[in-house]
């Protein structure tokens, strides 16, 4: 499956296990699409409202964005909320629709109803994708914080069921659209997020596989948090030396930190060439930041590593 960089697609979807930043990456990939002069949403799933430590904005729970910085607006897709919206296009008569979402009972059952959540979902991002003011598309880029794996996979997926389930009619008009849209590699990019462990590599590679078996356009992997040395390979031995020698307390304490610091990076080096391996895909390495809060720059940092490298984007 072919298709241009991966920031050079509408439709973006973030996915990874939990615990490897899937959030910081989807918010660093927004904000440095924002900063290139694009007009970007950032779109978390299930009522998610973790970008916020990211911002210092709480994504509105609900369907209608707000601005976070400029060029950029965040939104947590509320399902309850998208699924009243949803019905009330599909039921001819309000009043009923009301008095639906106002039974518990039916909360009850749409929550256990299979993929009514994920079609809510893409339902609602369908409706960014193709939102359009004065003649233009409002947003250019959509990024989606997707659910962890495995439901982060069903979510792309519910469009096609949905269209094969549904013998006629709007909702498998839309959903066929829906589907064509995600599968499509010009309009839609998925971005597989891991950390340089082996668990969470071998996992990231295992996402890529069944992304493809499934016709889905995964363009790129992301490995985050990687540990840096100011050392070279060839700093080692004499690092070594000191650390092993008759120096001082503080000079042999200060070579194996340095020794330490050289390891990590050769260990992260060798589980991100183990990801480029595994999945042959584009592989961008983030640095690991110790500090994303807001105003501390971390976030950007993480963005201008997106940003600037080459593989992500055709153009500058």
């Amino acid at each position: 499956m072919t298709g241009p960089p991966l920031l050079d697609r509408r439709l973006l979807f973030v996915i990874g296990k939990g615990g490897v930043g899937k959030t910081t990456v989807a918010g660093a990939m927004a904000l440095g699409l924002a900063d290139s002069g694009l007009k970007t949403l950032l779109v978390e799933v299930a009522s998610e409202q973790r970008s916020e430590a990211l911002f210092g904005v709480a994504p509105p729970a609900g369907i209608v964005p707000a601005e976070a910085r400029p060029n950029l607006d965040v939104l947590s897709i509320d399902t309850d909320t998208a699924t009243e919206e949803y019905l009330a296009r599909q039921l001819p008569m309000r009043p009923l629709v009301e008095l639906m979402v106002r039974s518990r009972a039916f909360h009850q059952v749409a929550q256990a109803a299979p993929g009514l959540s994920e079609l809510v979902t893409v339902g609602k991002l369908w409706d960014f994708a193709t939102a359009v003011r004065d003649g233009a598309p409002v947003w250019d880029r959509i990024v989606v914080d997707a659910p962890a794996t495995g439901h982060g996979i069903a979510l792309l997926e519910v469009a096609g069921q949905i269209r094969e389930l549904a013998s006629s009619g709007p909702i498998r008009e839309q959903a066929g659209k829906i589907e064509q849209v995600i599968h499509h590699p010009a309009a839609t990019g998925v971005a597989v997020v891991a950390i340089p462990e082996e668990l969470a590599v071998s996992e990231a590679i295992e996402a890529v596989a069944a992304l493809r078996e499934r016709d889905l356009p995964v363009a790129a992997a992301i490995i985050n948090a990687m540990r840096a040395s100011q050392m070279t390979p060839a700093d080692e031995a004499p690092l070594r030396a000191v650390a092993d020698g008759t120096a001082g307390d503080a000079e042999r304490a200060a070579a194996r930190a340095a020794i330490d610091t050289l390891v990590a990076a050769r260990h992260d080096a060798d589980e991100a060439e183990a990801l480029v391996r595994g999945t042959g895909l584009p592989v961008v390495s983030l640095p690991e930041v110790a500090d994303l809060q807001p105003g501390s720059g971390g976030l950007e940092r993480l963005a201008a590593a997106l940003m600037a490298d080459g593989r992500m984007r055709g153009r500058p």
